[in-house]
């Protein structure tokens, strides 16, 4: 695992931000921004700061490579009282990014996810909550090899892991890498589908 330094963060963030402002939970989580793109790509950044800290804190963070052109971010299986902590942390402070009716959105869309969660019995599972890899960078293996650290800690620890993802032309991508799509749920805030994406522990 990698603990990027200060710089190293902020092109992190500004790469996920390139990767991730057309997603329609970003979109959504950033109405305050309306149609100006540049003020969304840096509402964005300063929430992907946010996410890599709490990584950090309370998590796993792996970097694309040394330049900072993507990362993966999970929720593992850290004490239950220090991601708590590091969630509240990040929570106030998009409090005050998002604005009232952006926060209210984050705090719905989050809300309903984790209702469709709920029959899945994921509570002891990893979960991939960011993945991005800066669109300049695209098609050269930085997805898959990103990724592959987290999912061999994944297995270490004899885990589940999941994955939401709005984007369905990833599927077959992250299907390659073990995950089942196990439902797919449509999100009334963002108005659009989603796919839950699930991985079963592997054998030893």
């Amino acid at each position: 695992m990698s603990s990027p330094s200060r710089t190293a963060a902020s092109r992190t963030a500004r790469s996920l931000a390139a990767a991730l402002a057309g997603d329609p939970f970003y979109r959504t989580v950033t109405v305050a921004c309306g149609d100006d793109a540049a003020a969304r790509l840096a509402m964005l950044e300063t929430y992907f700061a946010l996410a890599l800290a709490e990584g950090e804190q309370a998590g796993r963070v792996d970097l694309a490579d040394d330049a900072g052109n993507g990362a993966a971010i999970w929720t593992t299986d850290a004490p239950a009282a220090r991601r708590q902590a590091a969630y509240a942390q990040r929570e106030a402070a998009l409090r005050d990014l998002l604005g009232e009716r952006g926060f209210a959105h984050f705090t719905a869309v989050v809300a309903n996810m984790e209702h469709a969660l709920a029959p899945h019995g994921l509570h002891d599972a990893w979960y991939l909550s960011i993945a991005g890899i800066a669109p300049a960078a695209q098609g050269q293996g930085l997805g898959a090899s990103v990724l592959a650290p987290g999912l061999a800690a994944v297995d270490a620890a004899g885990a589940a892991c999941f994955l939401e993802t709005y984007n369905e032309r990833s599927l077959p991508f992250y299907a390659r890498l073990g995950f089942v799509a196990a439902g797919r749920y449509g999100e009334a805030v963002t108005g659009c589908d989603y796919w839950l994406m699930l991985r079963p522990p592997r054998a030893a």
